[in-house]
């Protein structure tokens, strides 16, 4: 259907801009008129074909960066007393990704034909995830959806935050790791080649360390063929078992028992349950819902079957705290201070307070894996290098040693 951009007169005389689908003109003018706006400019964007294109749609998807910042505008402008569909109008003119901007266009449209502002976001999943639809229905209901967005602009700040940090934790070291393969690489196709050809025509043994170096070299070479179909094989075997129940659920409890990183699989996961949680109890959804969604954002399967399993015990009369502690998987603070929270009936602020203690731990926690992970892997590339260096030095020496 064609999407057309319109210049529209509102009653008090103030100028909006927007973008409608329809088939012709006439139906602009006609959904204007419903509305309350007097059409002054009316044109078809050109661009709509391009849209359709699901490679560039890749490119043009939106962030998570952008629906926070799209929450806090909309947040500012309902708090300073405008009206919803003249503050998605506004909000609307800010944003510079057109896959978003369409979507708030529409949300904008079915906001002013009558819709509600969770129904019309629901329309659009792949921009307000469940966890943001909910929240917002929360939020309409109580009638306070301008201080909701606020909240929820300020969790999805935090979620970004956390994300953000885990990959800066992985940064250093994968800067070290493609380093040492470059290194290798060129020591091992450019070097060590000459280096044997020369020795063969001295008729001298090479270092052993030269020796073990060529030979992981010439099989690599000779038999890449076979290492890359295991390498596929294997990876095709570990992601067809990961698809299973079972090995999902192997694969997430292996993470918890990690070494190091287990105990940051465990905070994010804590992290995800008592944010999640905490923010819609404190806006006004029900428990079970909750639940509903906490169990799909936790990320971790393990935890997943305790959240079930507790919704089941919750509607025969449990407690969430007596179901948590009984399932042995969730630490004894959480549960203890969750069963303090529904003893006074404000769970929510029990489960904020140990989301900023976990988001506090989760800092430390990667601040200590970044600094163990630097020393292992120069250690590691120490040896790599010096192995490499070995191999490619010892030679040169003792060809010299035989010249003299």
């Amino acid at each position: 259907m064609p999407r057309f951009k319109y210049q529209a007169m509102t009653k008090t005389g103030a100028l909006v801009t927007g973008t409608l689908e329809a088939e012709n003109t006439n139906e602009i003018v006609s959904k204007l008129r419903v509305s309350g706006y007097y059409p002054v400019d009316i044109t078809q964007e050109l661009f709509e074909e391009k849209r359709k294109i699901p490679f560039l749609s890749f490119f043009r998807r939106v962030k998570a960066s952008e629906v926070e910042f799209f929450s806090y505008q909309l947040a500012t402008l309902l708090n300073a007393g405008i009206f919803l569909p003249r503050a998605l109008a506004v909000a609307s003119e800010q944003i510079t990704n057109d896959m978003f901007k369409s979507a708030v266009d529409q949300v904008r449209y079915d906001v002013e034909h009558g819709s509600a502002l969770c129904d019309a976001l629901t329309q659009h999943k792949s921009v307000f995830s469940d966890l943001y639809v909910n929240i917002v229905r929360a939020g309409e209901t109580s009638g306070v959806l301008g201080l909701v967005l606020s909240r929820l602009a300020e969790f999805s700040e935090k979620q970004r935050k956390l994300k953000s940090a885990v990959i800066a934790a992985m940064f250093y070291p994968i800067i070290l790791v493609c380093l040492g393969v470059i290194i290798g690489a060129i020591v091992t196709l450019f070097v060590i080649p000459r280096l044997s050809s020369m020795f063969a025509e001295m008729g001298a043994a090479l270092p052993w360390p030269t020796r073990i170096l060529m030979a992981l070299t010439g099989f690599a070479r000779g038999y890449w063929w076979v290492v890359l179909v295991l390498i596929i094989i294997i990876v095709f075997a570990v992601r067809q078992y990961a698809r299973t129940d079972s090995g999902k659920r192997n694969i997430d409890r292996l993470k918890l028992k990690l070494p190091v990183a287990g105990k940051v699989f465990l905070i994010a996961s804590l992290t995800r349950f008592t944010r999640t949680l905490g923010t819609l109890l404190d806006n006004g959804v029900q428990i079970l819902p909750s639940l509903e969604i906490v169990r799909a954002t936790v990320g971790n399967i393990v935890f997943r079957d305790v959240i079930e399993i507790s919704e089941t015990e919750i509607q025969r009369g449990e407690s969430l705290a007596n179901s948590l502690k009984k399932s042995g998987e969730f630490p004894g603070l959480v549960t203890h201070m969750l069963a303090i929270g529904e003893e006074s009936g404000k769970p929510q602020e029990m489960l904020t307070k140990l989301s900023e203690y976990y988001e506090a731990e989760m800092d430390k926690q990667l601040e200590k894996v970044a600094n163990l992970i630097g020393p292992i892997m120069i250690l590691v590339m120490a040896l790599s290098v010096g192995f490499l260096v070995a191999a490619a030095v010892l030679p040169i020496f003792q060809a010299s040693s035989m010249i003299g």
